[in-house]
C-alpha cells in the first residue's frame, strides 16, 4: 500500500508531477478562500438584519 509520503516522493522527481502538487495546493487554498469570503458576508448579512 503507498503512502503519502512515497506518492508525494514520486509526484516532485518530474516536472508534471510539481505542476499537479502545486495545483492541486493552489486549488484548494483559492477554494477554501472563497468558502471563507462566502461565510464572512453570510455571517454580515445576518448580522445586519438583526
Amino acid at each position: 500500500m503507498m503512502t503519502f509520503e512515497s506518492i508525494k516522493k514520486k509526484l516532485s522527481k518530474n516536472k508534471f508531477g510539481k505542476y499537479i502538487l502545486f495545483g492541486s495546493f493552489a486549488f484548494f487554498f483559492i477554494k477554501g478562500l472563497v468558502w471563507l469570503a462566502i461565510f464572512f458576508v453570510a455571517s454580515y448579512s445576518l448580522i445586519n438584519n438583526f
